[in-house]
């Protein structure tokens, strides 16, 4: 039996924590510890006494003095997991009952493991099955073959391609990651980061082919979401440079090229420039062409 901590790093709807709760209370042959990292939620303290009427002794709920932001909160996450093996999970995800028997069956085939990701089903709002543009591209980029360990810098090249991952379904090791540094201003870019970083400790990469994790892809109205866009793209195009010449100083010549070439990042630019432009929002318009062709 698999032993791991699971840290749900929260801000967001009530509702959807508490089925991600229910899934971690249905795991079989795991022995787990839940800690909920509350992020200065406006309606924190309610969301607290509804989780603590469960009743039940493996769950903590923590708040933050302040609000760390997405990044922010899930470096803390790396720091609150005691375990060997840990998960910093989404608060509208679902674990299957079968998710930590499942890590467990990859770990016995690839021991000592950095990372571990078993296989994944994409769902919208209503758990239904979903298999928006997005999640279309991942499974372009993902690298063919089932189950696979990935290592160094061909596991760099594939994910700064292009982020196949779906990384609140990852299980990590704690000894090394416990200790990683937030980069400044990563909240678009904080999953890639992290993985990047342990890969480029020595750590490698085990994917599974049994789905075991449900993961929530929400169907929002690209008109609520383009003045994200520019941001998003601006953190996401600092990132991809800072890593170009950190790579290519590191002795990865190839992943530091994949970085500048950054595939899948400027084709999704391009694909939200039609809705940006529906927006009139010509500053957004600007950056989106900005990072998918310069």
């Amino acid at each position: 039996m698999i032993s791991l901590d699971i840290v749900v790093p929260y801000y967001g709807n009530p509702d959807y924590l508490m089925r991600t709760v229910g899934s971690v209370r249905a795991l079989e042959d795991t022995d787990w510890r839940l800690t909920i990292l509350e992020d200065c939620f406006p309606d924190g303290a309610a969301v607290e006494k509804t989780v603590n009427a469960i009743g039940d002794e493996r769950i903590n709920y923590l708040r933050n003095d302040k609000n760390l932001g997405v990044a922010g909160n899930k470096h803390r996450a790396l720091r609150e997991a005691k375990q060997d093996y840990f998960v910093m999970l989404d608060a509208d995800d679902i674990m299957l009952p079968n998710y930590g028997r499942e890590i467990a069956r990859l770990l016995e085939r690839h021991p000592g493991a950095s990372m571990v990701q078993p296989g994944i089903q994409v769902i919208d709002e209503q758990d239904r099955p979903h298999l928006p543009l997005a999640d279309k591209a991942k499974a372009l980029a993902r690298p063919r073959g089932g189950e696979m360990e990935l290592r160094g810098e061909t596991a760099a090249i594939s994910l700064l391609r292009g982020n196949w991952l779906y990384t609140p379904a990852l299980t990590y090791r704690r000894d090394i990651s416990r200790d990683l540094v937030q980069r400044p201003d990563s909240d678009a870019v904080h999953d890639l980061a992290i993985v990047m970083d342990i890969l480029m400790r020595g750590g490698n990469l085990v994917l599974g082919d049994q789905v075991a994790f449900k993961y929530r892809r929400h169907r929002s109205s690209h008109s609520s979401t383009v003045a994200r866009d520019g941001t998003r793209f601006r953190q996401e195009r600092r990132y991809f440079v800072d890593m170009q010449r950190e790579l290519a100083e590191f002795g990865w010549p190839k992943a530091a090229r994949a970085s500048r070439n950054r595939v899948f990042s400027r084709l999704n630019a391009l694909v939200q420039v039609p809705w940006a432009l529906r927006a009139r929002d010509m500053g957004v318009t600007r950056g989106l062409l900005r990072h998918a062709l310069r």
